[in-house]
């Protein structure tokens, strides 16, 4: 005698995941970390489309602190955490869109010194978003993934 079951936790969070690239694409997601350079508007509202359909895990960089103007274009800060590190703001209110995602934050010192420095292991990434980084800051970092065969992906956006 067979029993059938019905989907399982996982199944039915994920449902509309599952439906559009498969049980491999959600496996291969949730095996993922990313790493996001700048905790900016932009960079979170891209974070959070890896987060919310299950990604891995994530490393949020950035150095800056929060301030009144990201309050008008981050979602993922509010006017009580202006002056705090916004890696670790950002890091925190991501974790709590999905408890399954893994998420970690490097605040000091500056992706520039980072490199400089060359004391974050890169290679432990599938992938390297930067969320309206200098030119100067691409090409040395482009330079130094390069070699390790990590994907870059540059987003910037204008206006």
């Amino acid at each position: 005698m067979s029993t059938v079951s019905g989907p399982d936790s996982k199944q039915i969070q994920y449902d509309r995941q599952l439906r559009l690239w498969g049980d491999h694409g959600q496996k291969a997601l949730e095996s993922g970390n990313v790493c996001l350079i700048g905790a900016n508007g932009l960079g979170t509202e891209i974070l959070k489309a890896l987060v919310l359909p299950g990604l891995g895990s994530f490393t949020i960089i950035d150095h800056q602190l929060v301030t009144l103007a990201d309050c008008g274009s981050n979602f993922f800060v509010h006017p009580s955490t202006i002056d705090q590190p916004r890696a670790r703001v950002t890091c925190e209110f991501l974790k709590q869109l999905n408890p399954d995602v893994r998420g970690t934050f490097v605040d000091k010192p500056s992706i520039n010194d980072l490199l400089k420095q060359n004391t974050l292991d890169f290679s432990q990434f599938n992938v390297v978003i930067t969320a309206n980084l200098s030119f100067n800051t691409l090409t040395t970092l482009a330079n130094h993934l390069w070699p390790l065969k990590v994907p870059l992906l540059v987003a910037r956006a204008y206006g």
